[in-house]
């Protein structure tokens, strides 16, 4: 069967001109493997007609401005995966796309103790512009590559990646990769199980962060409403802030991953609810 791989275009208002980098990349979009790869936070890009909202480069080097290593991580597993794979390019200081836009984390005046200032008395129309260029075509992309999946009766798995901070509030995390998820097991436990046979490796049963809480949007409005075998990995910064650093832990997920995703029993959508 072949499926639809094609994606809306990146250049959807007048935030993002055509000097602009693409607002995501399609990695792998002829990936044979039955899963769906996305990075919300994979990068830091800003429009040129919005600058760098007033921050200094020192900010921005920081997690709060994206998601440090995930972008090769996401690349390199894909690869590994044969699976395609979705990566957003933007900051998430200027709209955070795996959050709903009525919330209040959406586009953050303060993040971590940051002041943004071109994020201070930001007006409607302006959140607004901000998500038709920057949320609602990459969503778009997501909900095409999986109606793309079904139209070859395929219910793929989703596997949504992020990395966390070496530390929050002075706390050092002694997790080296955190596997999030809320119902459903089917990635998660298998995942978590493999993973923990090395002994080197910390792994966080939803740490660092709970999945639980359902307080994100890609993983629930892609996956869980539509009932797909879905799991959300983070993976600790410092591990990953080096290209070495990245492959390696590309090529640590890859095996496991590749075992679960071999099973052909996973790809199966449950009704929503019941996982």
């Amino acid at each position: 069967m072949t499926i639809a791989t094609s994606v809306p275009s990146a250049v959807t208002s007048g935030l993002l001109g055509p000097s602009d980098p693409p607002l995501f990349s399609a990695i792998n979009p002829e990936g044979r493997c039955p899963a769906l790869l996305v990075a919300d936070h994979g990068g830091r890009c800003f429009p040129a007609a919005l600058g760098r909202l007033g921050l200094d480069s020192a900010v921005l080097d920081r997690h709060i401005a994206y998601d440090i290593g995930i972008d090769r991580v996401t690349r390199r597993l894909a690869a590994t995966l044969d699976a395609p794979a979705l990566i957003h390019h933007y900051s998430r200081l200027l709209l955070d796309p795996n959050r709903p836009l009525d919330d209040p984390t959406s586009i953050c005046a303060i993040s971590d103790g940051a002041v943004v200032p071109g994020n201070l008395g930001l007006s409607e129309e302006d959140a607004a512009a901000r998500a038709d260029a920057l949320f609602h075509p990459y969503h778009a992309a997501i909900d095409q590559r999986l109606e793309g999946f079904a139209g070859a009766g395929i219910a793929p798995a989703f596997i949504s990646m992020h990395s966390f901070t070496t530390e929050m509030k002075g706390v050092r995390r002694p997790w080296h990769i955190g596997v999030l998820w809320a119902d459903d097991e089917r990635i998660p436990l298998p995942l978590m199980a493999k993973l923990a046979q090395d002994p080197n490796i910390c792994v966080g049963d939803n740490q660092p962060y709970s999945g639980r809480t359902r307080h994100g949007y890609t993983v629930e409005t892609h996956a869980m409403a539509r009932g797909l075998p879905n799991v959300l990995i983070e993976i600790r910064q410092d591990l990953i802030a080096t290209d070495d650093g990245a492959d390696a832990w590309a090529e640590r997920l890859a095996q496991p991953l590749r075992e679960i995703l071999a099973d052909p029993g996973l790809y199966r959508a449950l009704p929503v609810g019941a996982a």
